[in-house]
């Protein structure tokens, strides 16, 4: 049997495209719905016209595929026309396809986008983190009885060129991490509220004279609430930087907690990504410090080891 389909299926941002485009060098025909829009189901509509008008009998289709009965239209007309189909499942941790997508908003357009933008955006391939969310709750893993002639996991894999990205960073969360405050309050809500916690500059210093960069994350949803106004929170880390006697980049998420509406808030990898884009970090050589799980699940997102405030500064 020469006619063939293949399938590409998985998470938004598990690199089907990457997959789809060999096939393509091989001589299939690639029906994507991000292309030529409209429903899954309808793409059969498509193979249908190229295989009645052109003879195509070569195809591969890289889309979700999130159930079953998402892809039984396209198996159906697979069997009723004598093709052989095959699927090739994209396996992904959750945290790699958000890191994926959060690469994409940048090299599209040199940096995260914020809700609003995330909203108004027509790009193709851009969409809030709740998209990939439902997906991991409604997919539906393939198989063969499905009427799949064989069904093949694809496990994805970063792949970092150390050539380029060569460069190491401590990656610094501030509350609790580098400050404490005087009121016995969890945030600053004032410049003179701030105090650094024992031993912070000191090794900062020493990692800064072996060669790490210093960047901070944090996480100021204060800014969403309307508790603070940004000239304020700005004023708070220049006086934790001054206190420190040490001035580094730092990027915040100002967006609100719940739900999940972009892509920079911890635990999202967003801006850990911004930072290994714009200085050529190799994650493995990074460490994030922090004292919260949200720190160490962005760290394992972005590929960055993880070690406790407590520990790094003892």
């Amino acid at each position: 049997m020469n006619n063939e389909i293949i399938i590409i299926m998985g998470y938004p941002a598990s690199g089907k495209t990457v997959i789809a485009k060999e096939y393509e060098k091989q001589g299939f025909r690639r029906i994507n719905r991000d292309n030529l829009g409209g429903s899954l189901g309808d793409l059969v509509k498509h193979v249908e016209r190229q295989y009645s008008e052109n003879g195509t009998t070569l195809f591969v289709l890289d889309n979700t595929y999130p159930t079953v009965e998402s892809r039984q239209s396209i198996i159906k007309w697979a069997h009723d026309n004598d093709f052989k189909i095959n699927c090739k499942h994209i396996t992904i941790e959750v945290g790699d396809a958000l890191y994926n997508a959060s690469k994409r908003l940048i090299d599209t357009y040199g940096k995260l986008l914020n809700p609003e933008e995330i909203k108004k955006t027509k790009e193709v391939g851009v969409y809030p983190p709740v998209v990939i969310y439902k997906y991991r709750k409604t997919v539906q893993t393939p198989k063969k009885e499905e009427g799949f002639h064989s069904v093949e996991k694809i496990k994805f894999k970063r792949i970092i060129d150390k050539t380029e990205y060569k460069n190491k960073a401590i990656i610094l969360d501030y509350d609790g991490t580098l400050r404490k405050t005087k009121s016995g309050e969890r945030y600053p809500s004032t410049p003179e509220d701030i105090e650094i916690l024992p031993n912070r500059a000191q090794v900062l210093k020493d990692y800064q004279n072996r060669g790490y960069l210093l960047l901070g994350v944090s996480n100021q949803s204060f800014v969403a609430k309307g508790d603070f106004t940004l000239e304020e929170l700005i004023e708070c880390f220049d006086n934790t930087h001054k206190l420190l006697g040490i001035d580094f980049e730092y990027a915040f998420c100002p967006h609100s907690a719940f739900p999940q509406i972009c892509y920079c808030r911890k635990p999202m990898p967003g801006i850990g990504v911004e930072f290994i884009e714009r200085y050529k970090l190799d994650p493995s050589q990074c460490i994030m410090v922090g004292d919260m799980k949200v720190d160490n699940t962005f760290a394992n997102r972005c590929g960055f080891q993880f070690v406790h405030a407590d520990e790094f500064f003892r």
